[in-house]
């Protein structure tokens, strides 16, 4: 009889071949438990070669070749779907997981049953460790970091302890299948952003905690400032899934207190990206954004684009 599966571990790839491979290979050094895992990697559907690169390589991964271009979540979800562990790894396929990081995320929640997510220490590629974990957002504290262009309040990852988060990057996140399923895995309403900070919210509701837990490492080789190396389509979909985070859950008055001091916050960014001879584009279009759909074109029209092109 096969030993049961702790951990299903979900990559969504998307044109990332090389990436992707790498970050299957970084899986190999957590030994303790390779046996007990179930991969899965949804192919987003790749020009690259991705998917027989992965085949090839790795003929244990479970393949998910997806025809037409989806979502964050909505890939994500379809890995739940054929998830059989008893936990959730939920993986970029920019990432590289350092060795023991699945055994200590995956030996932490066990340990706390009132954690629902657990979130690693994230670096970059050259060690240097990334903000990764912050309070949940609310109106007073979106207002907070408006008016200290981001300083304040404090990240909350950092350090040697674990400690309660109210949400992590989603780069690279281990959740309790049973939570995951009680809140019916991601809101495929969010095409990209937002959507970690919605399901920590939402596993918050039912008591269960996020915590960062710095015992575990994963490399974000993708992890880039929000400034101007943002696109265009990336920063019009930042601002739709903000703006949709801002409708649940904020109230009318909230909803107003967030839309202007954001607005200005990212008009700050923008005057002051222009002055250090910068584009300033991204910045202005978050802010005009954060009132009303400008109706240029997101990742969500992209992917769109694509599925028409390729006739899915």
């Amino acid at each position: 009889m096969s030993a049961p599966v702790d951990v299903t571990i979900s990559i969504v790839n998307t044109d990332n071949r090389d990436r992707v491979l790498a970050c299957l290979h970084s899986l190999q050094a957590d030994t303790r438990r390779r046996a007990r895992l179930q991969v899965v990697v949804v192919d987003n559907a790749s020009g690259d070669g991705s998917a027989s690169a992965i085949g090839s390589a790795f003929p244990s991964v479970e393949l998910v070749q997806q025809q037409r271009r989806c979502g964050f979540g909505a890939n994500h979800n379809a890995a739940l779907r054929r998830a059989v562990g008893r936990h959730i790894l939920l993986l970029n396929d920019d990432t590289l997981v350092r060795p023991g990081a699945v055994d200590a995320l995956t030996d932490y929640l066990d340990e706390h049953p009132d954690v629902g997510l657990a979130a690693p220490r994230v670096v970059n590629s050259t060690g240097d460790e990334e903000t990764s974990a912050w309070k949940l957002p609310t109106p007073g504290r979106d207002a907070l970091s408006a008016i200290t262009l981001g300083r304040r309040p404090k990240p909350l990852s950092g350090g040697a302890a674990p400690r309660r988060v109210g949400w992590a990057m989603g780069c690279a996140l281990l959740a309790r299948q049973v939570s995951m399923l009680a809140v019916g895995g991601f809101d495929e309403s969010y095409f990209m952003y937002s959507e970690e900070i919605d399901l920590a919210r939402r596993l918050a509701d039912l008591g269960q905690q996020t915590h960062w837990v710095p015992t575990a490492t994963v490399v974000h080789e993708g992890q880039v400032s929000t400034g101007g190396h943002v696109s265009t389509a990336r920063a019009v979909e930042m601002s739709r899934s903000r703006r949709e985070y801002w409708r649940r859950n904020y109230s009318r008055q909230g909803r107003r207190l967030a839309q202007t001091c954001v607005s200005v916050e990212f008009l700050a960014l923008a005057v002051a990206s222009v002055l250090r001879g910068r584009t300033g584009k991204p910045f202005w279009i978050q802010a005009r954004e954060c009132w009303t759909d400008t109706s240029l074109p997101g990742m969500r029209e992209q992917a769109m684009e694509w599925n028409a092109r390729a006739r899915v």
